[in-house]
């Protein structure tokens, strides 16, 4: 086997079928693009179908293939409908990228139970149910692989007034990551999570586009700089892979030194 050849069968995806949610845009319209990209069928979920049908047309001369699935993933019952659909449009599930997500800025003493029960039921109880439903889909794949897509905010306290909530829930996840690791491991199963630091998304652009923020934010990572999305795609192509066949339980930031402090 040449090197090429090697690498490809490495680090490639061919063949494999992947659900990523939070795909409409940003992050997660970038990780379904290495994805398919590298070979894999995708299952591209979020509640946008316009940009789910525009990031369809922009991958489908691409070495894999998506489909498309508009869902709430507040909606429970919607997550239950997912291993179905994945059965339906790629045959099964081998890999399970969670990545969709939300906050509410507000101070811990001011925010409604309300708005701090969303953002955890969305960034942590959403996705212990996603891949609930999604595990006998993920046993019979027989090397399954989870990514969530956690946050150095869950290594950690947030450096901006009221985003305590959405650190709860990252803590949280991560710690779902490795429970998954632990107990699902012996059905061929790793969990893993990637803890991205700033990336520049619809969710980020406030604290981006605010010349104050931004540059307060640049001071806590060692690179001087925010990350791109190829950066961050690249780091879950090697946890989809068969390269990471023996990485498991961990969380791997990709934050530019954020986290060296």
């Amino acid at each position: 086997m040449n090197s090429k050849d090697y690498l490809h069968d490495l680090f490639g995806c061919q063949g494999r079928k992947a659900i990523v949610t939070g795909a409409s845009s940003g992050l997660g319209a970038e990780l379904a693009r290495v994805l398919v990209s590298a070979g894999a069928d995708v299952l591209a979920v979020a509640r946008r179908q316009e940009r789910l049908e525009a990031l369809a047309n922009e991958l489908q001369d691409r070495a894999g293939t998506i489909h498309v699935h508009a869902a709430d993933l507040s909606d429970n019952a919607t997550i239950d409908t997912l291993p179905e659909q994945a059965r339906e449009q790629l045959g099964g599930c081998d890999i399970l990228v969670a990545n969709a997500g939300t906050a509410t800025r507000a101070r811990l003493e001011d925010m409604a139970e309300q708005d701090f029960a969303a953002v955890v039921d969305l960034n942590l109880k959403a996705q212990w149910l996603l891949a609930k439903a999604c595990f006998p889909l993920l046993r019979q794949s027989e090397a399954g692989r989870i990514v969530n897509i956690a946050s150095i905010y869950g290594l950690g306290a947030s450096v901006i007034n009221g985003l305590s909530a959405y650190t709860v829930s990252k803590h949280g996840l991560v710690g779902l990551t490795r429970s998954q690791a632990v107990e699902w491991s012996r059905h061929g199963i790793t969990a893993n999570a990637i803890a991205p630091s700033y990336f520049p998304t619809e969710m980020t652009e406030t604290a981006l586009d605010n010349e104050k923020m931004s540059t307060r934010l640049r001071t806590f990572t060692p690179q001087g700089r925010f990350g791109q999305p190829t950066e961050l795609a690249t780091a879950l192509l090697f946890l989809c892979s068969k390269a990471s066949g023996y990485v498991n339980g961990t969380v791997v930031p990709v934050d530019g030194g954020w986290t060296a402090w």
